[in-house]
């Protein structure tokens, strides 16, 4: 009878203990799936200020260069001298009641009033012309009487790179010559180059120099020249 009793009570006892022991085990799962839990969330916070500091770069597409704006080409006239002849003198219909005002700074020359050659013509024209000749215009070297000569003009400055590379070059410009003498750099235009870095120089050389104005009939008149610009390295060491 004893023993019985305490058999019973030990069973008890072990029935007492799985109930705390499962209590337990499920206090202590809550406790960690909690600490679970609240650790996830505080990496989602520090991922969240870390994209909230991320800097974002706009990158801008590339846009297309607006081609060069053309120059105005340099107009060459025509030599279109008059011809070679002589004046008519009208003889007026009415005659002025009054003298008329006389022009001292019209010219008169008496040899165009020799009757020799083309009417309409001028003593000093010549055979073929057609017309007066416009002294404002450009023209051509190869049509002026005297045609443009350098007087001075510095040297080019040497492109460093270029020097340091012991290459050399040319470049051939356009340019027209004023009655001065002088070039506008607005009317120096390049042809042909070896290569762009020598242009620049050359231009600004150009830009820099003095000649003897072309002439047509003794009146200096603006050529139209070109002239090549060579850049040696011989003495520049």
């Amino acid at each position: 009878m004893f023993d019985i009793l305490v058999e019973s009570n030990r069973k008890k006892r072990d029935f007492k203990g799985y109930i705390t022991g499962m209590f337990a085990s499920t206090i202590f799962q809550v406790v960690l799936i909690a600490g679970a839990v609240l650790a996830t969330m505080g990496v989602a916070e520090e991922i969240i200020e870390v994209e909230l500091d991320t800097i974002m770069l706009v990158i801008e597409e590339p846009t297309e260069e607006e081609p060069p704006e053309e120059e105005d080409p340099i107009i060459v006239t025509s030599l279109t001298p008059p011809p070679r002849g002589f004046q008519v003198l009208m003889a007026p219909v009415d005659v002025p009641q009054e003298i008329p005002p006389v022009d001292l700074s019209a010219r008169f020359d008496p040899r165009d009033y020799s009757g020799v050659g083309v009417e309409g013509g001028v003593f000093t024209g010549v055979e073929g012309g057609t017309g007066p000749v416009d002294l404002t215009q450009v023209f051509a070297e190869a049509v002026v009487d005297e045609v443009p000569e350098r007087i001075s003009c510095p040297l080019p400055d040497y492109p460093r790179m270029m020097q340091q590379a012991n290459i050399e070059g040319q470049v051939l410009l356009q340019f027209v010559v004023e009655t001065d003498g002088r070039v506008k750099s607005e009317n120096i235009e390049t042809i042909t180059s070896t290569h762009k870095a020598f242009e620049g120089p050359a231009r600004d050389m150009i830009g820099k120099c003095l000649f003897r104005p072309g002439r047509v009939r003794a009146n200096p008149v603006r050529v139209l020249v070109q002239m090549p610009i060579i850049f040696n390295l011989a003495g520049r060491r």
